[in-house]
């Protein structure tokens, strides 16, 4: 009895080595005998993968868009733009320089020009 379990599990590891054999060589005989099959099955393969990424991009970009069109996300920058804006002292960046349209120097410019006429 232990004979036969021995001699029957050494035929099931030969039987997977030649089926190993031949799934490698029938890959390579498929591939290697028909050129032009093999570039048309990987050309298809190319097309329905890049028909893939495409198809998968347009619903992904497709339902970000409808979410954001749904917030209102310009009232949200604007609300906090604002509320940034308020808390910053403008007095410390913006210091009074003086410049000619400013009322502190003496003379600004007039508005009439005179072209000697």
């Amino acid at each position: 009895m232990e004979a036969e379990k021995d001699s029957l599990t050494q035929e099931v590891k030969a039987l997977n080595n030649k089926l190993d054999e031949l799934a490698k060589s029938g890959r390579y005989m498929i591939y290697s005998a028909n050129p032009f099959k093999f570039a048309l099955f990987n050309f298809i393969a190319g097309i329905f993968h890049s028909l893939g990424v495409l198809f998968g991009t347009i619903i992904i970009a497709g339902a970000v868009f409808y979410f954001l069109s749904r917030i209102n996300i310009g009232q949200i920058i604007g609300d906090w733009l604002q509320t940034s804006l308020e808390q910053v002292k403008w007095e410390r960046i913006m210091t009074n320089i003086p410049t000619i349209y400013n009322e502190e120097t003496p003379q600004q410019p007039s508005q009439k020009r005179d072209f000697g006429e």
